[in-house]
């Protein structure tokens, strides 16, 4: 998610100061971004009902070429008493440039809700791509108090592809001739107009570095709202106590999954769409997830799995164990970056060295 806006951003940032510098070199007009129109034929879309809630993902247009905005559209429809909490922003959609998001909420005349969230994105490239599965929490009170626990709603993923822009069939390499110099004007041009060049420069180099400072600060603030969100997560899990014989599969893919959405919006890495093997493969290319790191994740990793995959019953010494292990990775790695191989902080060695 960060990793999109800032690259979008960026772009815009050093776009505004190309173009300060070219218009005091020439007035020409600058073409504006395209933006996405309503006449885009019938939208590529998905509907999903659990219990009392029903979400309808869109996508439009259905057969987009490469450079044209998408629109993803999110309805989730629930009844009354029935309280939704929707994705984060940019949630599983990393892959995709966010141009815009537009949130709604409203009430519906028989009491129930509707929210809703509309994403402009921009494809990377063209060829077959896809809307991963959007995960929606609800808390259902409708018999007048509170479920254990939170249930949740996957949408349908959306596939589609992007054309290519390029033309069909073979394309042409022969390049024309050079046209001959201009001697009457040969250096005439730079001799006018040096200065607006300098002045060009002089912005582009001060944009460029303020562009720097402001990517520093939005990466940290970035690290900071994922810990959080991680360890609000975490909370609740503890609030709600350690998981009884029938709860654990859901307790412990609760507690693997908020680790796996930190790892990802903290590092950058696609966490939750990966086994673990594949995860602990990309994990293992990132410079900012040292060997101890790594191996620490991959026990913690590896228990979740033996609940979820191999009916494995813990006692509660080992759920509490794996509570302490998720919490004290997301307070060790909340502002701790070193290159790959490199030594861990001393209090992290002893307990990746002790899991197992």
């Amino acid at each position: 998610m960060f990793n999109a806006i800032r690259h979008y951003q960026t772009r815009c940032i050093l776009a505004a100061g190309m173009a300060v510098a070219l218009a005091a070199c020439m007035e020409s007009p600058v073409e504006s971004t395209p933006q996405p129109t309503d006449d885009v034929g019938e939208p590529l879309a998905a509907e999903t009902r659990e219990g009392p809630v029903v979400a309808t993902v869109s996508l439009t247009p259905a057969e987009p070429r490469l450079g044209d905005p998408l629109v993803l559209t999110l309805v989730v429809e629930a009844e009354a008493k029935v309280t939704v909490e929707m994705p984060a922003f940019g949630d599983a959609l990393g892959r995709f440039d966010i141009v815009d998001f537009t949130p709604r909420q409203e009430t519906t005349e028989d009491g129930g809700s509707r929210a809703s969230q509309r994403y402009t994105l921009q494809v990377p490239m063209s060829g077959r791509q896809r809307i991963p599965r959007l995960r929606i929490e609800f808390q259902d009170e409708r018999d007048g108090r509170p479920a254990a626990k939170p249930r949740e709603l996957l949408t349908d993923e959306l596939g589609f592809t992007v054309a290519s822009v390029l033309p069909e069939g073979p394309i042409a390499t022969d390049l024309r001739p050079a046209r001959a110099a201009l001697a009457e004007l040969e250096g005439a041009w730079l001799q006018r107009h040096w200065p607006w060049l300098a002045a060009g420069l002089a912005i582009l180099a001060a944009g460029g570095a303020g562009v720097v400072f402001w990517l520093r600060r939005a990466e940290a603030r970035a690290r900071v709202t994922a810990y959080d969100r991680a360890l609000a997560r975490l909370q609740r899990l503890e609030r709600r106590g350690l998981p009884k014989a029938a709860e654990l599969e859901g307790w412990y893919v609760e507690l693997s999954d908020l680790v796996r959405r930190y790892i990802e919006a903290r590092f950058g890495l696609r966490a939750p769409e990966l086994t673990t093997e594949e995860f602990l493969q990309e994990a293992g290319r990132s410079a900012q997830l040292t060997r101890p790191h790594r191996e620490l994740l991959s026990a913690f990793l590896e228990r979740c799995d033996r609940v979820k995959f191999a009916r494995y019953s813990p006692a509660e010494g080992e759920s509490q164990d794996a509570l302490g292990l998720a919490r004290r990775f997301l307070h060790e790695t909340r502002d701790f970056a070193s290159s790959e191989g490199g030594d861990a902080p001393a209090a992290m060695q002893p307990a990746a060295a002790g899991v197992g």
